[in-house]
């Protein structure tokens, strides 16, 4: 027999006849291992729920012009401030997008007013295909707008008398608009006494070509959070300011943040008492296998051959545990997201390192103790059973 031959036969005889405690340590690198994977798992499919539930309230970040204002006042006396309508350049808010690296969908809005019979009427520019993906509680009233097409707020039409197919001349900017209302939209806040037109036409109407009143953006909170994303923008737009449109985007990721350091405690106590279980039970396998060391040195096996041999023993011990870690983790975390989130967590194949690397580190850190006690055993004392 070999000299490798007979280490492995010595490694798996040593693991197979003290089966008590191979499987306790191998019951406790798995449950260490199955709870990194899981919170691994939970976080990142958390992550991806709470990106697609913040897509139905719509847009979490707006980008706003710097008004231009002026202190009225004479003297001591002070009236306030007044400041003028301010723009932003569309084409510095897109190139100021792709130089961020702030990724998710946007929709540009240009605000004015119409004259409809001598009456000012709020309105607004948009594009409808942007509107629709941003917005998609908005309840439309007919058909979306095509080109030449309008789309009426709810509270327009008692006040105004505006209705679905009804065509009607604005008067302002350059002179009359003639255009059919195509629907009426109802979404319970201000969009309900305001009058949307597409973008580019209100843009021509104003004299405003290429100018936007405000960016609405929808970011992706698992590539950072809102603030982070937000402050990444700014410094893209001097000209701008990046505000958080709401707070719901900031209220999941607080809750995902919870949930997440519940779970890195859970797991690094786990840890802990999985590594001092491994070196109380490595240090126990070693004093027991005293006279068997011994041997074995007396024979002529070196201390590194005997380093080797428990090294191997914890790598084996670490990767059964990993594999078996994993595939519990991942059941845990299909568990957690179900019972807790109402939500599934598929396996993740890109954790499966995860769970080998901390199966086996605990293995080999819980083994350090014992094994430096084994380069210290003397054969002749472990031979006497001193």
């Amino acid at each position: 027999m070999t000299r490798r031959r007979w280490l492995v036969h010595i490694v798996f005889r040593a693991l197979t006849h003290r089966r008590g405690r191979t499987l306790l340590l191998l019951a406790v690198l798995t449950l260490a291992s199955s709870l990194a994977t899981a919170l691994g798992v939970v976080s990142a499919s958390m992550r991806a729920r709470v990106a697609e539930e913040t897509k139905k309230y719509g847009a979490n970040l707006v980008i706003i012009p710097e008004s231009a204002r002026i202190e009225v006042g004479s003297g001591g006396l002070r009236f306030g401030t007044i400041g003028e309508p301010a723009y932003l350049s569309q084409d510095q808010v897109l190139a100021a997008l792709a130089q961020s690296g702030v990724k998710g969908d946007y929709s540009l809005h240009l605000k004015g007013t119409l004259s409809l019979k001598g009456v000012e009427i709020p309105c607004e520019g948009v594009d409808f295909a942007q509107v629709r993906r941003l917005s998609p509680w908005w309840q439309v009233a007919g058909n979306w707008p095509a080109q030449g097409e309008v789309l009426g707020g709810g509270d327009l039409s008692p006040r105004y008398h505006i209705h679905t197919g009804d065509l009607f001349d604005f008067a302002g900017g350059k002179g009359a608009l003639r255009v059919r209302v195509a629907g009426i939209v109802t979404t319970g806040g201000d969009e309900d006494g305001t009058l949307f037109l597409d973008l580019k036409e209100l843009q021509n109407q104003m004299g405003r070509p290429g100018q936007v009143s405000q960016v609405r953006l929808l970011v992706d909170p698992g590539k950072g959070s809102l603030k982070e994303q937000a402050a990444r923008l700014q410094r893209h737009l001097p000209g701008a300011t990046v505000k958080e449109l709401r707070q719901v985007g900031r209220t999941s990721e607080e809750l995902l943040g919870k949930v997440q350091l519940l779970m890195l405690l859970v797991t690094a106590v786990v840890l802990v008492t999985a590594g001092s279980s491994v070196a109380g039970t490595m240090g126990t396998t070693v004093l027991e296998r005293g006279k068997e060391i011994g041997l074995l040195k007396a024979m002529g096996g070196s201390r590194w051959d005997l380093l080797k041999i428990f090294s191997a023993e914890a790598l084996l011990l670490g990767l059964g545990a990993g594999v078996g870690g994993f595939l519990f983790g991942s059941l845990i975390a299909e568990f957690v997201a179900r019972t807790v989130f109402a939500a599934d967590a598929a396996p993740r194949p890109e954790f499966f390192p995860v769970a080998i690397g901390v199966s086996l580190l605990l293995a080999l850190a819980g083994s350090v103790g014992p094994l430096l006690s084994v380069f210290r055993l003397d054969p002749v004392q472990s031979l006497r059973g001193e």
